[in-house]
């Protein structure tokens, strides 16, 4: 049986790759025909893969009750031996036969075992503890009164506030470009000077040999532990002052000057009216006095 599978399995190979290599060339019968083999082949191949034998006779397993050797003690149960008995004379089993046995032999077990455990006392319950919940505090109602004038006095307030915030930004920008364009102006102006001015680099003409020019030391012994720098002046044609000045020294703290405190002004003198009685104060104004105050603004702005 094992030879003719394989044969079969490569006659199958072999008919696909013949397939595959003239298809091109093959009509549309061909092409049937060939495909026809090869389903034949495959069917043939599935076909005579089919086992025919028979389990070997095996004895049917039952068990026997469960029983109970020591009905006094709650926490011990004796393990129960099960007996296999033929029942019937010795008979062919199949594999599902089998199974089906083994599945209710477990489910015996298992029924005698609950049964078992049934049996034991019952296990009282630990008593749960008392949770005392604390005094809930319930929220009050909180109401908010709103009335047109306050909304419009608000609404007043973000947009006198909003084009204040608007000017000083607008302010800021204006004073960093004028502070631009004047350091620009300085810089270039100090640059046209520098330009202009000739200018003798004595540094350059002493550090050369032979320059025939006396240099005089102003002072000749400095005061040692200090930082000195030294400037050169150029006296006349032959002579050549170098000063040298301490340059850690000298600094002193400018002392902040705070403004004085200005006088408190004198108050008022009360207004006469001319039945000779104090006038009284204005009334406040409205709210849509200050929208046409605001309104004003807006127009001189």
């Amino acid at each position: 049986m094992g030879f003719f599978r394989n044969t079969i399995a490569l006659a199958f190979v072999a008919t696909l790759l013949f397939y595959f290599a003239t298809v091109g060339e093959m009509q549309e019968n061909q092409q049937w025909i060939v495909i026809g083999i090869m389903v034949v082949l495959g069917l043939v191949f599935i076909l005579s893969g089919t086992p025919d034998f028979e389990l070997p006779a095996q004895p049917i397993v039952e068990s026997k009750t469960v029983e109970a050797v020591s009905a006094s003690s709650s926490e011990a149960v004796s393990k129960e031996d099960a007996e296999t008995t033929p029942s019937e004379p010795t008979k062919t089993m199949s594999l599902k036969e089998r199974k089906a046995a083994k599945i209710l032999a477990a489910q015996q077990a298992q029924q005698a075992a609950m049964a078992a455990t049934n049996d034991d006392k019952e296990v009282p319950m630990d008593v749960l503890p008392i949770v005392e919940v604390e005094t809930v505090h319930v929220a009050d109602e909180y109401v908010v009164e709103v009335s047109p004038e306050s909304v419009e006095e608000a609404d007043i307030q973000a947009t006198v506030k909003e084009r204040a915030s608007r000017h000083s930004e607008i302010r800021a920008r204006i004073e960093t470009r004028r502070r631009s364009q004047m350091a620009d102006i300085r810089a270039s102006t100090s640059r046209m000077w520098e330009e202009n001015v000739v200018r003798e680099d004595l540094v350059a003409v002493l550090q050369n040999e032979g320059h025939g020019l006396s240099v005089l030391d102003e002072p000749l012994n400095p005061e040692p532990g200090h930082i000195y720098g030294a400037t050169f002046i150029r006296i006349d044609d032959q002579r050549i002052l170098k000063y040298r000045s301490q340059l850690d020294v000298g600094f002193e703290a400018v002392a902040s000057t705070q403004d004085a405190p200005e006088p408190a002004l004198p108050e008022l003198p009360p207004l006469i009216g001319p039945d000779g009685k104090p006038l009284p104060l204005p009334d406040l104004p409205s709210p849509s006095g200050a929208l046409a105050a605001l309104k004003m603004e807006m127009d001189e702005d």
